[in-house]
């Protein structure tokens, strides 16, 4: 940058910068129901885009497996996301924080920056989001027989970490099939030390290509 203002930590990372936003948390908080679930913001997210949500499932025993993800609101006033359950197992619950490569206002006193063109790019009151691991090198892992349909099941080698989130939002789009399109879900299989993607259809390809998900903690 030939102006404007840097912070480099004692590793030569660069943590603020009024050219570059980071990833920062908006809001957080819990999600728990039966068959549909809402996770409500505690404020609207202003951003343009939907911003980036990242779940923890909770340890059940069973693996959560949400499915038909959609984000509530609209540009520049998102209040929120909603998920079905998988009828496998109609539970689903844990925690979520909601992430932009923006900031908004938050903090009561500290310190906020704006870029050239009067845009938020930081403010105290949001704390960073580091992502820890990124992938999209899935395995198909075959499938299981259910009611009406199958679920077909694909895999990736990586146990979720003490604090760890994985985003949500590659899920809201359709997994491929030779038929209609079928509904993407996500489960996190603690014993096993996975991340599983399914895709609920009567048909679908075994390569699913390389659908990237992250997965991220808050900076203590």
């Amino acid at each position: 940058m030939s102006y404007g203002f840097q912070s480099i930590n004692d590793n030569q990372f660069v943590q603020i910068d009024s050219d570059a936003p980071r990833l920062c948390m908006l809001t957080k908080g819990s999600y728990s129901g039966s068959t549909n679930v809402t996770g409500t913001f505690a404020r609207a997210v202003t951003s343009q885009d939907p911003p980036i949500v990242f779940i923890r499932p909770n340890q059940t025993g069973a693996i959560q497996v949400p499915i038909s993800v959609w984000f509530n609101g609209g540009p520049g006033n998102w209040t929120g996301f909603s998920m079905k359950a998988s009828v496998v197992d109609a539970n689903l619950s844990g925690l979520y924080f909601v992430a932009a490569w923006a900031s908004m206002g938050t903090a009561a006193y500290g310190l906020r920056l704006w870029d050239g063109g009067g845009t938020l790019v930081y403010d105290s009151g949001a704390p960073a989001v580091v992502v820890t691991f990124a992938a999209g090198n899935w395995t198909y892992a075959g499938f299981e027989q259910l009611t009406v349909g199958r679920r077909y099941i694909w895999s990736i080698g990586k146990a979720l970490g003490a604090d760890e989130y994985i985003s949500l939002n590659p899920f809201a789009m359709n997994c491929h099939n030779d038929s209609t399109g079928g509904g993407c879900a996500l489960g996190v299989d603690y014993g096993g030390g996975r991340i599983l993607m399914y895709s609920l259809a009567s048909t679908a390809w075994t390569d699913q290509g390389h659908r990237p998900f992250l997965c991220a903690k808050l900076l203590a």
